[in-house]
């Protein structure tokens, strides 16, 4: 166990008993409460989301005091074997005494599958936390963060710098996705733009660690879109990479959290404050008090879901971002509503 209560299990390891090893059981001798999280595959380290996720996780259990153990899977078939582990684990431990924080929808699936025939011990539900599903069926806590109404004013403000626009999105089977690409793209055509085109990095849920191909992408795209909105995790490093290696070609926009440090020509960030939705969920867990509803969905209106200006641009968009709140308020619940 490192210092500050939490391990960080990294992938690798193939031999499936001793990863069962190395999940620990509550014991009179251990803390009161463990907290299980399983990332995606290569996810930690992209200096977006996923980093914002683990800190939203310290914070909580630097006040709270429970012990954390990290799962960092080098594939996914290592990812699901965590999982289905620690869902066990979940399963014989008592009500309120260990969390499973399954920080990505990547899992969805396997989850559903472990789920199949289990019988649930009492409060099973209120001590697994799924991230970013759509789903509304399962009998667990999911939250989902709706990025339709900031990615709309992301589109708004792209349509000052360019005609033509281009999302470079991790893959195309990820509903969240689609959520940020119709607010982007109504965004941008709405407000004088012509055309955006879409493009994926990959097929699946690679296309969120692909930089080298994201790069490539970005190189390609520049020839006719001088907007390029990034939606693909660790992937949007190789598109700021290219900004810097290629200046005044094209503007981009920071996501998940600010990131105009890393690009000169980042106008604005498109921010998720994913952190405040797991230290929250988090605190209530480890305090007993009244969680949020089974299936949660943040946005605009919530603020978990936000824009923030570089300050060379503050004094020319803000009152365009505070005049686009309430609308886009609106907008991001129709749109909602109209899903199947």
């Amino acid at each position: 166990m490192l210092a500050g209560g939490f391990l960080l299990m990294t992938g690798g390891c193939d031999d499936k008993d001793k990863i069962e090893e190395e999940i620990p059981e509550v014991s009179p001798e251990s803390p009161d409460k463990f907290v299980y999280v399983i990332f995606p595959v290569n996810a930690l380290g992209d200096h977006a989301y996923n980093d914002l996720v683990l800190a939203g996780i310290l914070e909580a259990q630097k006040k709270a005091g429970f012990y954390t153990m990290l799962y960092a899977p080098i594939d996914m078939e290592e990812g699901i074997l965590m999982l289905n582990l620690a869902l066990d684990g979940i399963n014989s431990a008592k009500k309120g005494e260990c969390l499973a924080i399954i920080a990505g929808n990547e899992y969805e699936e396997a989850t559903r599958q472990w789920l199949q025939g289990k019988k649930l011990r009492d409060g099973f539900g209120d001590d697994v936390l799924l991230f970013e599903t759509n789903g509304t069926d399962l009998p667990i806590h999911t939250f989902l963060i709706n990025m339709y109404g900031a990615s709309y004013i992301a589109g708004s403000i792209a349509s000052l710098f360019s005609y033509q626009a281009a999302v470079l999105a991790a893959n195309a089977q990820d509903l969240s996705i689609q959520r940020s690409i119709t607010g982007f793209s109504e965004g941008f055509i709405d407000n004088g733009g012509t055309s955006v085109s879409t493009c994926y990095i990959s097929d699946n849920h690679e296309g969120y660690s692909m930089q080298a191909r994201a790069y490539e992408l970005t190189d390609s795209l520049t020839e006719t879109h001088r907007f390029i909105y990034p939606i693909a995790g660790g992937s949007n490093q190789g598109v700021y990479r290219y900004s810097r290696e290629n200046p005044d070609k094209f503007y981009t926009a920071g996501m998940d959290v600010n990131l105009s440090a890393y690009s000169a020509h980042i106008v604005f960030s498109t921010v998720k404050h994913i952190d405040r939705a797991v230290a929250e969920y988090l605190t209530a867990w480890n305090e007993q008090k009244e969680l949020p509803a089974l299936h949660t969905t943040y946005g605009i209106g919530s603020g978990h879901a936000d824009i923030a200006l570089v300050d060379e641009y503050q004094s020319s968009y803000k009152d365009l971002v505070e005049y686009y709140r309430p609308i886009v308020n609106e907008k991001e619940q129709i749109y909602e509503e109209k899903l199947p």
